[in-house]
């Protein structure tokens, strides 16, 4: 019997511990601050109530972190946390599963797949938050705990959290007369990966459960899919004709990654179009 504790059980976690409790002879434990306060003071009793959670445990999985939030609050949740956290399992022997973000690259420059060895350049406190998580894991496996980043990009599933576009995206053309109407976007060619929170679960149990992992893995479909094409097939599901309307500021134009290492190490190769996108995602 191997066991698992993932700490966080929102919108990712609660999928990750469902891939891995469908595993046989696989054992879940989830974990939560809401429902364990001492881990946000990551006190003495925090300590003792990671220590008994993690005792005779194979894995650790961490998808606890802040989306959006004052910048004080995205240093904690995203930093100070996985860095504490690593400190109190560091001895214990287990692994650890550290869910990171596509925010960390920044803009990459193009379209072209972005590997995990690629120079990262986030922008913004979340983007920043993360990729300072990271690093502090990083330092961690440089000193011995057996620790990988699992670095998700865009999700799509339900329940998505207000910050996704496909959030923004599903909201303005539900709002719509029966006969459609015009949507406002940023910038109709923004280009991003998508990855179903299923396909990221279950690569992140692959990895929670595989015989050794590198430093860095990212969780992503490779498919470099436009906001016009997202908006227009969720017009389409919903039988909706749309114009759109450029607000002509494009951000950051592309992220797409590269998944050679998701796929050579666990087989996974997630696939997405527009389409799944609208078909899978709601709020």
């Amino acid at each position: 019997m191997q066991r698992v504790v993932v700490f966080g059980s929102g919108f990712v976690g609660s999928v990750i511990a469902r891939a891995l409790s469908a595993r046989e002879g696989v054992e879940v434990d989830v974990l939560d601050i809401p429902t364990h306060p001492a881990l946000a003071r990551r006190d003495e009793e925090a300590a003792a109530v990671v220590a008994a959670a993690v005792e005779g445990s194979d894995v650790v999985v961490n998808t606890s972190g802040r989306l959006r939030g004052t910048d004080e609050e995205m240093m904690d949740a995203n930093v100070a946390w996985p860095e504490w956290l690593a400190e109190q399992i560091e001895s214990t022997g287990v692994r650890f599963v550290h869910l990171g973000s596509a925010a960390e690259y920044g803009d990459p420059g193009s379209a072209e797949p972005v590997a995990e060895t690629a120079a990262v350049d986030p922008r913004g406190i979340y983007g920043e938050s993360k990729w300072l998580g990271t690093q502090a894991v990083l330092e961690a496996r440089a000193a011995g705990l057996d620790a990988v980043v699992a670095r998700g990009f865009n999700l799509v599933g339900p329940n998505l959290a207000p910050v996704s576009p496909l959030h923004q995206f599903i909201t303005d053309i539900s709002v719509l007369p029966p006969e459609g109407g015009e949507i406002e976007l940023w910038w109709p060619e923004t280009i991003r990966d998508f990855v179903l929170v299923e396909d990221l679960a279950e690569a992140v149990a692959r990895l929670a459960l595989a015989p050794a992992v590198p430093d860095i893995v990212n969780l992503c479909s490779q498919a470099a899919i436009s906001f016009r094409e997202i908006a227009e097939a969720i017009a389409a599901k919903q039988s909706k004709a749309i114009t759109i309307r450029s607000l002509d500021r494009p951000g950051i134009p592309a992220v797409v990654g590269d998944n050679t290492r998701l796929r050579e190490l666990t087989g996974l190769d997630p696939s997405i179009d527009a389409a799944t996108i609208a078909e899978r995602a709601s709020i």
